[in-house]
């Protein structure tokens, strides 16, 4: 193995900026486009951070330990995650990273989609999927939360255990997603928007928007949007882990449920996350097709509650400020399965 073949590891990033303006009657309406990444989702950045050390220490001659990562997830997070663990496992020509994707069962009862190309898929092919790079484990995710450790000790019990457990579920203990909105301000719009609009599922992608808003003194508003809804289509979005689901469905909004502080060491206040019904995604998705852009309905979701951006916050004005929607993907093109819709 050389250095050569570990460097032709694909590196998310760099996605492309795409200016929308004028659509949902946004006059200065952007888009920065996640389904541009190598499995189609923002959550490579992740996946490609998760392993990278190693990558770097193979290339230095550094020691490394063998490492089986874990994540509660339904399916981007699940494939990307194994995905960069075949890539490196292939490049060096045996097996020193694993991934664990730990699924609740009840999944497999219902169908992922439609996406704005109308593809549905069902769940147990979506599993089937992701069982090719990654260790699925069942988990009931109403008996408990779970921590790092109770997910290292379900690993162990079933045998998926290599010398190291990292669990990704909340991010790491570094940015993974920061670089979506450096690369957004600093090389692509040359300005700092007046909103930006975040998918919200885990929080990661939105709490590193949120501190890279602080640190550099922005007056940008950042807007986390998600759905309350266990039966919604964007399912990749549900997530009573990480929000007040039950609150959002009720009142339109939830609080976060993060720690106080967080894996990078920052202090993280709570705040709300914006409900939106699978009746706002669909018409989201429709409008977006038109135009022939893709999206999945977790990345269609940002722009869902672009019509009522205003009862959120009443000083938003549509034909004076600035919105970025990050379409975190569509993680569905990787099944390349189309039923009917």
């Amino acid at each position: 193995m050389s250095h050569l073949q570990l460097e032709s590891i694909s590196v998310p990033g760099n996605t492309p900026m795409k200016n929308i303006s004028g659509l949902f009657n946004v006059s200065k309406l952007f888009m920065k486009d996640e389904t541009k990444n190598p499995t189609h989702t923002f959550k490579d950045r992740l996946a490609y951070e998760m392993v990278r050390p190693i990558i770097e220490n193979i290339m230095n001659g550094k020691p490394f330990e063998k490492t089986s990562f874990g994540a509660i997830s339904y399916g981007n997070t699940a494939y990307s995650m194994g995905h960069y663990c075949k890539l490196l496992n292939g490049f060096y020509g045996g097996e020193i990273v694993r991934a664990i994707a730990f699924m609740p069962p009840q999944l497999l009862n219902r169908p992922f989609g439609p996406n704005t190309e109308g593809t549905r898929i069902d769940a147990k092919r979506v599993v089937g999927r992701i069982s090719e790079f990654c260790t699925i484990i069942p988990i009931d995710l109403n008996a408990q939360i779970y921590h790092d450790s109770d997910l290292e000790m379900i690993a162990k019990k079933e045998g998926a255990m290599l010398d190291k457990f990292t669990n990704i579920s909340d991010g790491l203990d570094r940015p993974a997603y920061v670089k979506i909105i450096k690369e957004s301000i600093e090389t692509q719009l040359k300005f700092a928007p007046d909103y930006v609009i975040v998918p919200f599922g885990a929080g990661i992608l939105c709490n590193e928007i949120i501190d890279y808003v602080k640190d550099n003194e922005l007056k940008t508003k950042v807007i986390p949007v998600s759905s309350g809804n266990p039966n919604t289509i964007a399912i990749m979005l549900y997530g009573v882990i990480w929000v007040e689901t039950e609150r959002m469905l009720s009142e339109g909004k939830g609080m976060t449920k993060h720690p106080s502080i967080d894996l990078k060491g920052r202090a993280r206040e709570q705040y709300f996350v914006y409900h939106v019904a699978d009746q706002e995604i669909i018409k989201a998705m429709n409008v977006l097709s038109a135009k022939k852009l893709s999206a999945e309905a977790s990345g269609a979701a940002g722009f869902a509650i672009l019509p009522r951006l205003k009862q959120i916050d009443p000083s938003f004005d549509a034909s004076k400020h600035s919105v970025l929607v990050i379409n975190t993907g569509n993680g569905l093109l990787n099944y390349q399965i189309r039923l009917q819709s």
